[in-house]
């Protein structure tokens, strides 16, 4: 029997640190990564797509994707992990089109949509809810640099979310890999 690689499947930037981090983070949990906007672009194996909630770009990914999984928002022990962070506020991309970020019961801000991060009050420990930095990293320092919060690296950056993911990929793969006729 043949065992296809796993294979991360990002968003991918013109922003190199994204796609560094996306490397490494790939390479951290044991799997190859490929790319929607830049490349190495998806060429086979065993496709996650890698985005944290529902969106247009992560409806892309998912249509070339070969494991049929949710966004991250619904893996399970995700929103649990960020809980665990012990942020004030979680600020996610955005916006919230099928309402589950706000479903999350986190204190949330968005860097685009509502509630607004223009809007959101200033804590002492925000957590950017990101994979890597990056473009969207660098808007969300700084349209929050209002405030003088500490603001938490991305998830590439914690060595927990790393584990985590290196537990919750083969419980990903069991329940979404389509199986052979």
């Amino acid at each position: 029997m043949h065992i296809q690689a796993v294979v991360l499947i990002f968003h991918g930037s013109r922003d190199q640190r994204h796609n560094e981090q996306a490397k490494a983070l790939a390479e951290a949990v044991g799997a190859g990564y490929a790319f929607m906007e830049a490349e190495p672009k998806f060429q086979g194996g065993l496709g996650i797509p890698m985005f944290i909630t529902d969106g247009e770009d992560y409806r892309k990914a998912l249509k070339v994707a070969t494991v049929k999984s949710p966004p991250l928002i619904r893996w399970p022990g995700f929103v649990e992990y960020l809980r665990g962070l012990g942020a004030e506020l979680y600020i996610f991309h955005g916006p919230d089109e099928t309402g589950e970020i706000k479903a999350t019961g986190l204190p949330i801000a968005l860097l685009y949509g509502d509630p607004n991060i223009d809007q959101a009050p200033c804590v002492e420990v925000a957590a950017p809810v990101l994979l890597t930095r990056g473009y969207i990293y660098n808007k969300t320092e700084e349209r929050y640099r209002r405030c003088k919060a500490k603001l938490l690296p991305p998830l590439a950056e914690q060595p927990e979310f790393i584990q985590y993911l290196r537990n919750t990929i083969p419980t990903i793969l069991k329940h979404h890999t389509p199986q052979p006729p």
